[in-house]
């Protein structure tokens, strides 16, 4: 299972709660959720959404487009 890691200042920003949400709710078998205190990427968060997942950073301008990106760095393709 990965862990998806969010930036807590980057949730209150931008719409990132939501993508934690559907993770949690739909995806708790794929991905681990983790809220961590700050990435220290403070241009980027408060413009879009974003996670870390090892040691890549996924961003999207949007919490649909976020998750559709972390559905695909976490399940592999058929």
């Amino acid at each position: 299972m990965r862990v998806a890691k969010f930036c807590e200042r980057n949730i209150k920003v931008t719409d990132a709660d939501k993508v934690i949400d559907l993770l949690r709710l739909y995806y708790q078998k794929d991905v681990d959720v983790c809220i961590v205190d700050c990435f220290h990427r403070c241009l980027e968060c408060r413009v879009r959404p974003f996670c870390r997942i090892q040691l890549t950073t996924l961003e999207a301008d949007d919490a649909v487009s976020l998750l559709e990106k972390i559905l695909q760095t976490v399940k592999p393709s058929p």
